[in-house]
C-alpha cells in the first residue's frame, strides 16, 4: 500500500477506530469496573497505519478525587474530549489528502484525453 489514496484511506480507518474508541469510553464512565480502551496505532512497511484497541491501564485512577471529570470507570472526559477532538481533525486531514489524490488523478486522466 504505497500509494497516496492507499495510505490515506488507512489514516481513515484509525481515526474512525479512535473515535468509537474513545466514545465507548465516554458511554461507559459511569460503568463500575469498566477499563478504557485507546488505539494503539502501527505503522506500516508498506505505507500507512493499523491499529488495533487496547485496554488502559493506570494505576492512579483510583487516587484521583473529582468524579465529575473521572468516571467511577477512570474513564478522564476531559482527556476523551481532546482525544475526539484530535482524531476528528486528523480524520479530516486525511480525507482532504485521498480527496485531493482523486482531484490529481482526476486532472491527469483528463489531460491524456
Amino acid at each position: 500500500m504505497n500509494s497516496v489514496s492507499g495510505i490515506a484511506r488507512s489514516g481513515l480507518q484509525i481515526e474512525s477506530m479512535r473515535l468509537a474508541a474513545s466514545a465507548n469510553n465516554v458511554a461507559n464512565a459511569s460503568t463500575d469496573g469498566f477499563v478504557p480502551g485507546r488505539v494503539e496505532a502501527q505503522e506500516v512497511r508498506e505505507g500507512g497505519v493499523v491499529g488495533q484497541v487496547a485496554k488502559e491501564n493506570d494505576p492512579q485512577v483510583e487516587s484521583r478525587i473529582d468524579r465529575a471529570i473521572i468516571g467511577l470507570s477512570g474513564t478522564d472526559l476531559v482527556k476523551e474530549t481532546v482525544n475526539q477532538t484530535l482524531a476528528a481533525a486528523s480524520f479530516r486531514a486525511n480525507l482532504a489528502t485521498l480527496r485531493t489524490a482523486d482531484e490529481t488523478l482526476g486532472s491527469l486522466l483528463s489531460l491524456e484525453s
